[in-house]
C-alpha cells in the first residue's frame, strides 16, 4: 500500500484559528475503566501519555458515530481488538459532546500542541493501520467538562449497538 501525504501550510499567528466548521456532535471513545476517572475528575482531560516534554497534551475526539479504531487499547485491528479492549477495560464507551468542544483537526496538531511533524506522521500511519480515518479526528488542548456531555453509552456486542446509560445511576452503583 502506498500512502501519499500532503502537508498543509498553516500561517503563524498569535491566535490559532479553529478547524473547519464542526459537526453538531463529536464523540470521545474510551473504556469503562477510563470513564470512572473521567466522571471522578469532572472532565475529559487532555492526555499526557506518550507526548514529548515540549508538547501540549490534547483530548481526542472523532466525528465518526460508529467507532474510532485508535481507541483500541490492544494492538489488534478490527472488531477483535475492540472485543479484547472491552474485556480488559470494562467495556467500550462513547461520550457525545457538542462539536465545538474540539475545534481543531489533525493537520493543526503541530501548531496547536507543538507536536513534531515526524510524530504526526507516526500517529497518522498508526491510525491508518488500525483502520481509522484521520479526517474524522478532532482535538482540543482544554478539558471538556462532564456538564457538556450529551450522552454516555456502552457498546453492546450482542445487539451491535451503543446503549445509553444514566450517569446518576452509574454513580450510585459505583
Amino acid at each position: 500500500m502506498k500512502i501519499h501525504l500532503s502537508l498543509i501550510p498553516i500561517l503563524a499567528s498569535d491566535q490559532p484559528t479553529a478547524g473547519p466548521d464542526p459537526p453538531e456532535n463529536i464523540y470521545h471513545y474510551t473504556t469503562g475503566l477510563k470513564l470512572r476517572s473521567i466522571i471522578n475528575s469532572g472532565c475529559i482531560k487532555p492526555t499526557t501519555a506518550k507526548i514529548e516534554p515540549h508538547e501540549k497534551p490534547v483530548a481526542w475526539f472523532s466525528t465518526s458515530p460508529t467507532r474510532e479504531p485508535t481507541a483500541t487499547k490492544v494492538p489488534v485491528p478490527g472488531m477483535q481488538g475492540q472485543i479484547e479492549t472491552a474485556k480488559a477495560q470494562g467495556g467500550l464507551v462513547r461520550i457525545t459532546v457538542p462539536g465545538t468542544c474540539a475545534p481543531y483537526v489533525f493537520p493543526q496538531l503541530p501548531l496547536i500542541a507543538g507536536t513534531k511533524p515526524s510524530v504526526c506522521i507516526g500517529l497518522l500511519v498508526a491510525g491508518l493501520e488500525l483502520g481509522s480515518d484521520p479526517d474524522t479526528w478532532r482535538f482540543t488542548p482544554t478539558p471538556v467538562p462532564t456538564a457538556l456531555f450529551r450522552e454516555v453509552e456502552f457498546y453492546d456486542f450482542a445487539s451491535n449497538q451503543w446503549l445509553a446509560i444514566d450517569l446518576a445511576e452509574l454513580a450510585c452503583r459505583n
